[in-house]
């Protein structure tokens, strides 16, 4: 089988800095919804952008698109630099994630795998690294960061939400912590699957016509194809 060419460094850069471009114009437009247990988590349209770029042209354009995300949001405003950060290291944490499950999929996969048992793999190391990255990052900015540098009392926000949603009442703060913690880890894999569901369902019907634009297959497509 003759091999598809791989993305030379200016489509990779290319499929960056549109896919950043897309990100920036998603956040501008404030495409977000609240995670209802605890409101000041936002899930993120934003990172579909992010992920398709992974899903075509792989993730070091992926990465270089969320840095310029990164970048962006700090120039913005809001709440920098600790929320950008916080985003980047989530998006990071999920590429490298997919990354893995795809090279861990190709290791294994001696006989024919179908693709939808490839990114079931992708997504299951893609949570796992997420949620495990994202619950030490928010327990440092919970007790120490927020706190201690910013003034800002976030553990307190969430333990007012939390017992307005769920209607219990925390005797300690370490269990307003273990809870935060735990809704928190719900809301990154919430998130994450809003994310990389629709991104893989816009990026299927377009990889042929990246294809003939381009005579490059598609990063996933080139991947799964390589490891049968």
């Amino acid at each position: 089988m003759v091999e598809s060419p791989v993305p030379n460094r200016t489509v990779t850069l290319t499929g960056a800095a549109v896919f950043a471009a897309l990100a920036a114009l998603l956040t501008l437009a404030r495409a977000q919804v609240p995670f209802p247990p605890i409101p000041y988590l936002q899930i993120d349209f934003a990172e579909i952008p992010i992920l398709m770029a992974f899903f075509l042209f792989g993730p070091v354009s992926a990465c270089i698109a969320a840095v310029i995300q990164w970048i962006f949001l700090n120039v913005q405003g809001g709440d920098a630099p600790v929320g950008p950060m916080i985003k980047f290291m989530a998006e990071f944490s999920t590429i490298a994630g997919l990354w893995m499950g795809n090279a861990f999929y190709r290791r294994v996969s001696r006989y024919r795998i179908s693709g939808k048992a490839a990114l079931s793999v992708m997504l299951s190391t893609g949570v796992l690294l997420r949620v495990l990255v994202m619950t030490v990052a928010n327990y440092v900015v919970l007790v120490y960061v927020a706190p201690l540098f910013l003034g800002v009392d976030y553990l307190g926000f969430a333990r007012a939400a939390l017992e307005q949603f769920t209607g219990w009442r925390f005797q300690s703060d370490e269990a307003v912590l273990v809870y935060t913690l735990v809704f928190t880890a719900l809301y990154n894999v919430v998130n994450l699957l809003v994310a990389a569901v629709p991104a893989g369902f816009i990026v299927s019907p377009i990889a042929h016509s990246f294809k003939a634009m381009t005579s490059i297959d598609a990063w996933l497509a080139r991947n799964l194809r390589s490891s049968n």
